[in-house]
């Protein structure tokens, strides 16, 4: 693993053979390290089952180069780099036709005016190219850092962006649709909090948002989720559970869901379902993993992440082939991000590079981490 050790001076492969634990919570698995720099606040979409990464700050410089990675071959492949200032903190989703990246903050305003670009950009997989795209109409006239957002694909190949923090310190709560059909942007009510630095996840053409921190800079405890089938004023819903235990129920007693610039992704355990959150910090950096059922809309926590706390890191679900079904099965991928996260929308510290596969199923194994 590339880890990069620097301080901000501004004001800002193959599974091992034995297994030494009888604890089937998951097991992490590295992967081949990211190609580019080690880095923090980079932005991730997945497109035609390759894993694109773009973006993010490596300690000196606001970056805009994007990579893909093939989990078939465990290898990074640099393509055009995004045609606009780096940046870090941005948001990306994809459709089923594109990926998409914009927003976020950059440090040094390269004669643009703003630290906080507003810029939009639509790839296209069968060029590799980058085009721009109308920027949304947000309220404040600027950009916004820590924003979420997710993609939905066909029939609906929509985009979602969801809150974020202005230059102002002002939190958000405005959602925006992009509409690749019509190829524009419109506005839908969002009945929840002011919201930033928030995890997101797609299951069954719904867009999942858990976890972040709210306008009093406190995290959260809201679960909500955007159904784009329902009429508009009524597609979000916050009927899940809460994620911390505010019942008299046993399952809710321990849940520590809850923190800010975490990562989160989907995957299949014993054959159904599942969701995961990770890493972020609620105080300290956090490497727990948290596994999320949809039928009975609990948590339960799974393997802690062996490597480094860490924040702003990147994850991506892309589909691997079950040899003992021969059909393609979610998988979660976690990687990058570093230490902290300061209020210029850098990092201060050890920056991170590496790359690991999380397989809920099998025992964990710290040598499959170690060792790779």
């Amino acid at each position: 693993m590339k880890v990069q050790t620097l301080l901000l001076l501004s004001s800002f492969g193959f599974f091992s053979c034995s297994r030494s634990s009888n604890n089937n919570n998951g097991d992490w698995l590295r992967r081949s390290d990211f190609n580019g720099n080690s880095r923090i606040g980079a932005v991730a979409f997945t497109l035609n089952n390759l894993g694109y990464v773009a973006t993010g700050f490596d300690g000196s410089n606001y970056l805009n180069d994007v990579w893909y990675y093939d989990p078939n071959l465990d290898y990074w492949t640099s393509v055009d780099t995004l045609p606009s200032i780096g940046r870090a903190l941005g948001v990306a989703f994809a459709t089923s036709k594109f990926g998409y990246v914009g927003l976020g903050f950059n440090g040094t305003d390269n004669g643009t005016g703003t630290y906080f670009p507003t810029d939009f950009f639509k790839f296209d997989p069968s060029s590799n190219n980058w085009t721009p795209i109308p920027s949304p109409k947000l309220t404040n006239n600027g950009g916004v850092k820590t924003a979420v957002a997710f993609g939905i694909g066909a029939p609906y190949n929509i985009g979602g962006v969801l809150g974020g923090i202005d230059g102002n310190d002002n939190y958000h709560k405005e959602f925006y649709v992009w509409k690749e059909d019509s190829g524009g942007w419109v506005t839908e009510p969002f009945p929840g909090p002011k919201w930033a630095g928030a995890a997101s996840w797609v299951y069954q053409n719904k867009g999942y948002v858990v976890t972040g921190t709210g306008d009093n800079q406190l995290n959260v405890s809201d679960f909500w989720f955007y159904d784009p089938s329902r009429p508009l004023g009524h597609r979000w819903s916050d009927s899940l559970r809460r994620i911390f235990g505010i019942t008299d129920q046993s399952y809710d007693a321990g849940y520590r869901v809850q923190r800010t610039n975490a990562v989160a992704f989907t995957g299949v355990s014993n054959g159904i379902p599942k969701a995961y959150v990770t890493l972020g910090s609620n105080g300290p950096s956090q490497t727990d993993c948290w596994e999320y059922d949809f039928a009975t809309d609990q948590w339960s926590v799974k393997s802690s992440f062996p490597g480094a706390g860490r924040v702003g890191a990147i994850a991506m679900t892309l589909n691997i082939k079950d040899p003992t079904t021969n059909t393609l099965v979610p998988h979660g991928y976690i990687g990058l991000g570093g230490q902290s996260l300061q209020n210029n929308g850098a990092g201060t510290g050890v920056f991170y590079s590496d790359i690991t596969e999380f397989l809920p199923d099998l025992p964990f194994n710290p040598d499959d981490y170690n060792n790779q």
